[in-house]
């Protein structure tokens, strides 16, 4: 039978054990549950049926989850539907014994009393979050019944060990209670597995590295032994060790010190530090096989000289024949670890150090005749054949020494180089680049003439600008031409009555002798630039008569841009004048007797000058000069100390305009106030407007600034800048607290009653205010 069923039989079963009455009964399921219709049927009041259009979810309590498949019974255990309790704990016991409230749809819901998921997202605000494997672990593992049978959920323990020491101490591999493990079981131990368990190896004296990383525990831990362990390599490998054949360790008797050559990544491919012994390896020697030293099986005490190893080597070799020219065996003296082949013998520290070619040549090349001792060093000896065939020069023919060295390097034997510095000849300029046939056509080689024209006679005849050979030229070559050209030869003029300067260095030698005239020619500057001097228009030389001593204006440098002397003239130039041009000032073609004032030519300089109106104000025309200078006209000084005015401090810096204003020049009044009278009024402290304090500013005021005036208080009235008062005030309204009254004055403001009543016991005439005050300390001083 259905639950529905089952609830509908329970409830008539209710219904037939209420007692009939004689009176209409109201409806035993309480009020407002609707028509009866929607459970009974007209045929029968039994069995009851739920009409498919009732909604439970339209009363207090929607069905969800386990509820909709609930005998209504179950909840209805009484008639009247509205007693049925909506609360959880009405119809679940609380196992958790009112631990956690009964506000049960925190960890359960109606889908299933048992939701992990909801119950993970509710441990979330404990002391202990499910982590990993815990979030499938079933609550009463942890939460776990007392002997009472209640589940236990306040006050758990959060640490590992609460729950897992029985897991700790049944672990064998290893042993962890046995060993002393700690009992942090999140030092090794994670929550996502208690197997697969970490254990941080860096936090021990012996941290693993290399192959000691994939070694299970057991591989080292196999005896149980996890404290005091020792650290020694050879207490896991010497089975290693012993077994070890190439070297055999054991036999050999080498320590048990493995770091010494292994390494932490693999047993095999040790390599040991042959630099600690007396033998460091080098060259080939780093690469050579172990065995191919010690095929011996001998490690300690093996001879570390070279033949020790290489005497087969020594015997065999053949170029040259080491064993039969009594080389000494000393191999290092030309071999090194790099290769026994190529050997490079020191040649210097023979009578022949090698040098240039001879570095490169064979060994064979010189020593083919098998001779290497008392090998003659000279060079025919070697080179005999190639002194014989040199043609350019014949060597033989011209008797030429055979001290090779002398003309030949060891770089190569062509491309000799002659030392003509050690000849009457030595070689200059383009003679560097010659080869030897250009000057020796002839085969002459000594007693060959060095005058310039044993050569060059030719160029001499042949030379027309000048005609060297017509005009008698000393044939003397190096007095004009040099040894970088033939061409472009330099007469040095300075040993003629006309030395060359200026713009004539550059001049070409037709340019003055055109004419073809060298001897005789006129030397005054006028015979070659009179067109110059014709054709000067600004100024007119020859209109203006001007004198034909060129030099007198112009300099050798350039015709233009010459530059008359003007202080051989009445009007010396000075300042900006220097920069002028001519014109600026003779543009009217006037230079003789031309006016030397300067308002001749600053008329309108005179004119527009607005700062101050020289003009309006009548300035003087004749005494440019007591202001302007002839740096520039801007900006003019003008001389204050000439006047009644001379000026001092803050006025020597002042513009013209700031006095001057006005435009008043002459009689302008000099009286302070005159210019002073706002800085005057604007006076606040103390106030000198309503004071009235004189106009006399200069009694307190300085030329320096308006600023920091100094009244003379204690020599008109009371001394505050000495005596007793001095620094015991900081402004005026400190005795004169009337602003508009300095005559009124205060001593009660400091000198307070109680103090001077005291001070004053026993004195005649004693009275607490001011003016009795300065009656009796005129001077502030006691009487």
């Amino acid at each position: 039978m259905s639950p529905h069923r089952l609830g509908i039989a329970a409830l008539l079963l209710a219904l037939a054990a209420i007692p009939a009455q004689a009176q209409r009964a109201d409806n035993p399921h309480g009020p407002n549950v609707g028509a009866c219709s929607t459970c009974h049927r007209a045929d029968g009041w039994k069995p009851a049926a739920i009409s498919p259009s009732f909604r439970h979810a339209e009363r207090t309590f929607p069905l969800e989850g386990a509820h909709a498949r609930t005998a209504c019974g179950s909840c209805h255990t009484s008639l009247v539907f509205s007693k049925a309790a909506t609360n959880c704990a009405s119809c679940h016991s609380d196992v958790h014994k009112g631990e956690f409230g009964t506000t049960c749809d925190r960890c359960h819901t109606a889908r299933s009393f048992v939701d992990p998921s909801r119950m993970a997202r509710a441990h979330e605000l404990t002391l202990f979050p499910l982590r990993g494997a815990h979030v499938a672990v079933p609550c009463e593992s942890c939460h776990t019944p007392t002997a009472a049978g209640q589940a236990q959920y306040r006050g758990r323990p959060t640490t590992c060990i609460g729950c897992h020491l029985t897991t700790f101490r049944a672990t064998k591999a290893p042993d962890h209670q046995g060993a002393g493990f700690s009992q942090d079981c999140a030092s090794c131990h994670d929550v996502s597995s208690w197997l697969t368990a970490k254990y941080d190896h860096s936090v021990t004296r012996f941290p693993l590295a290399g192959a000691h990383r994939a070694v299970s525990c057991a591989g080292c831990h196999g005896d149980g032994v996890f404290k005091g362990k020792p650290m020694l390599c050879n207490a896991c490998h010497a089975a290693d060790y012993a077994a070890s054949k190439n070297p055999p360790h054991a036999a050999s008797g080498f320590p048990t010190d493995c770091a010494a050559c292994h390494t932490v990544q693999a047993w095999k491919g040790a390599t040991f530090d042959h630099s600690a012994t007396q033998f460091p390896l080098t060259g080939a020697h780093l690469t050579t096989l172990c065995t191919s030293c010690h095929g011996d099986n001998v490690f300690k005490g093996k001879p570390t000289a070279c033949q020790s190893c290489h005497q087969k080597d020594f015997a065999a070799s053949l170029r040259p024949p080491h064993s039969q020219l009594g080389f000494t065996s000393a191999c290092a003296a030309c071999h090194t670890t790099v290769a026994w082949q190529g050997a490079p013998y020191d040649h210097s520290v023979t009578r022949f150090p090698l040098t240039g070619a001879h570095k490169t040549a064979t060994c064979n090349d010189c020593h083919s005749a098998g001779v290497y001792r008392g090998r003659p060093s000279a060079c025919a000896s070697c080179h005999q054949a190639d002194y014989d065939k040199s043609v350019n020069p014949p060597h033989a023919a011209q008797g030429f020494p055979v001290a090779c060295e002398a003309c030949h390097g060891t770089t190569s034997w062509k491309g000799a180089v002659f030392n003509h510095d050690a000849t009457l000849f030595p070689l200059t300029g383009m003679h560097k680049t010659l080869v030897c046939l250009s000057c020796h056509t002839d085969g002459v080689y000594k007693g060959r003439s060095t005058a310039c024209v044993s050569c060059h006679q030719k160029d001499y005849n042949a030379s027309l600008r000048p005609p060297h050979s017509q005009l008698g030229l000393s044939t003397a070559c190096a007095a004009c031409h040099t040894t970088s050209a033939w061409l472009g030869g330099s007469f040095d003029h300075s040993v003629t009555q006309f030395p060359l300067t200026g713009a004539h260095k550059t001049v070409a030698c037709s340019g003055c002798h055109g004419d073809g005239v060298y001897k005789g020619k006129s030397t005054v500057c006028v015979s070659c630039h009179l067109k110059d001097y014709n054709a000067s228009l600004r100024p007119p030389h020859s209109a203006l008569g001007f004198s034909t001593a060129c030099a007198s204006c112009h300099g050798t440098v350039a015709w233009a841009g010459g530059s008359f002397d003007h202080s051989t003239t009445a009007f010396p130039l000075t300042g900006a004048h220097r920069a002028a041009m001519c014109n600026d000032c003779h543009a009217d073609g006037v230079y003789k007797g031309k006016s030397t004032a300067c308002y001749s030519c600053h008329q309108s300089n005179y004119a527009a000058t607005k700062n101050p109106p020289h003009n309006t104000t009548s300035f003087p025309t004749a005494s440019c000069a007591s202001c302007h200078s002839t740096t520039a006209w801007s900006p003019a000084t003008f001389n204050h100390a000439t006047t009644r005015f001379p000026l001092t401090g803050a006025h020597v810096t002042t513009p013209c305009a700031g006095c001057h204003g006005d435009g008043v020049y002459s009689g302008k009044t000099m009286v302070c106030v005159g210019c002073h009278q706002a800085n005057y009024d604007a006076t606040t402290n103390p106030n000198h407007k309503t004071v009235a304090f004189p106009t006399t500013c200069a009694s307190c005021h300085t030329t320096t600034t308006w600023l920091g005036a100094t009244f003379n208080h204690d020599a008109s009235f009371f001394p505050i800048y000495s005596g007793k008062h001095k620094g015991r005030w900081s402004q005026c309204s400190d005795c004169h607290t009337v602003p508009t009254n300095y005559s009124l004055f205060l001593c009660t403001n400091c000198h307070l009653k109680p103090d001077m009543d005291n001070a004053h016991k026993g004195r005649s005439g004693y009275k607490y205010d001011s003016p009795t005050c300065y009656s009796c300390h005129p001077r502030g001083t006691t009487p």
